[in-house]
């Protein structure tokens, strides 16, 4: 009798198992059928408004390893750090009185040490008045939670610059994947370089440069890395990692690949991205996007790199560079390189294939004057709206 019950329990217990094992397997295929019906779609593309009161923002950065800790900075000098949970704005650094504020000049750019967590380090890309003239300074400060830091509170100048013109001052800086800092810089500004710098590699002016920072409290404030393209090369700046760059406003590094976007402002016809590579030579003044610029011969020569893409002037003005988006909202944008125009208001996403061709879509239009995009440790994408002070995200339609 106790061996005709136990059977009887087992072959329930077989039944059961197999019954659940059934109903497991219509629950995957249901779930396999949501899926392939959930096909991300342009349409999806939304966004919202995130933070709002800021007065011309000119950077989007967020503390790192943080997605909700947001770092904005203002083009007369002031640094706010906005908390994306709860509301609360903070005031970081109040440089305003140090600050060159004509034109294109400003507070323009910050990027965070690699060994932030460590160190507390940031450096700062503005413009000021030091000696009577208007220069370019990199300026490394400390983190502080305690108190707002002043223009007195710089730890160090790595580096000074004069700017001949208020414009074309360029802004970005951030450190790549190999750690080393890189900052742009346009030609000096006026219109059409006149004191051509875009095709002098013994300048600052019109290249982006490459060094290591000194983490050490003395000696040089930074070290010129030992693989840059042109060390010990006449007639080079051994800092200079790329030229033949007019305002290279917006710069970022692909999360992922490492590959380096950059949108450089034109002049009077067309608005680029380059693919920046080691030792690379973009063309300017000789050349504007793929163009000779004012049929100058010399746009024939060997060894200047044509952008990946362009758009002319009837559809945008001023490039406003961005980041490859690697976020998870949004699986219709991943690996597309994002920007955006200044003047017309307009975003697009940028697809490269394997053989170098580009494919766009524009995604938004907005109206706005789109200075600057974020991008937080998730990937997710943010970009700011320079006349009105508003600062949205990049979000999934509801």
């Amino acid at each position: 009798m106790i061996l005709r019950n136990t059977g009887i329990l087992v072959l329930r217990l077989l039944l059961l198992g197999m019954i659940c094992m059934y109903v497991s397997d219509i629950g995957a295929e249901k779930r396999k059928i949501r899926t392939a019906g959930a096909k991300p779609n342009w349409s999806d593309i939304s966004w919202i408004q995130v933070a709002s009161g800021f007065k011309e923002p000119t950077d989007l950065q967020f503390l790192p390893g943080s997605d909700s800790k947001l770092v904005v900075l203002e083009k007369k000098g002031r640094i706010w750090l906005f908390d994306l949970k709860t509301k609360e704005k903070t005031l970081v650094a109040d440089f305003v009185g140090n600050v060159e504020t004509r034109s294109e000049e400003g507070l323009l750019g910050l990027a965070f040490s690699p060994d932030f967590a460590r160190n507390r380090s940031f450096y700062a890309n503005v413009v000021s008045k030091e000696a009577g003239k208007d220069q370019t300074l990199i300026l490394e400060f400390e983190w502080k939670n305690e108190r707002i830091l002043t223009w007195k509170d710089r730890k160090r100048v790595l580096l000074r610059v004069d700017q001949p013109y208020s414009n074309h001052n360029a802004g970005q800086l951030a450190f790549g994947p190999d750690g080393k800092l890189y900052i742009g810089f346009g030609d000096g500004g006026a219109a059409n370089d006149p004191l051509l710098q875009g095709q002098n590699p013994s300048t600052f002016l019109g290249s982006l440069i490459r060094i290591e920072p000194n983490s050490e409290s003395s000696g040089p404030p930074y070290r010129i890395p030992k693989d840059n393209p042109y060390l010990n090369k006449p007639g080079f700046l051994p800092e200079v990692w790329a030229y033949g760059l007019r305002n290279p406003w917006r710069f970022s590094f692909d999360r992922k690949t490492g590959e380096l976007y950059l949108a450089d402002v034109g002049q009077n016809e067309f608005e680029e991205i380059d693919l920046i590579v080691k030792g690379g030579n973009y063309g300017w003044n000789i050349k504007e996007g793929f163009h000779c610029f004012r049929n100058n011969q010399d746009c024939q020569k060997p060894g200047i790199l044509d952008p990946i893409y362009e758009y002319d002037h009837k559809t945008g003005q001023s490039i406003t560079g961005g980041y490859v988006y690697r976020g998870e909202q949004l699986p219709i944008l991943e690996g597309k390189y994002i920007f955006a125009d200044f003047v017309s208001g307009k975003i697009w996403a940028l697809q490269k294939n394997p053989e170098g061709k580009t494919n766009v879509r524009e995604i938004a239009s907005l109206g706005m004057s789109i200075s600057t995009f974020g991008q937080d440790a998730s990937g997710e994408m943010y970009f700011a709206d320079f006349s009105v002070g508003n600062i949205y995200q990049l979000v999934k339609k509801n």
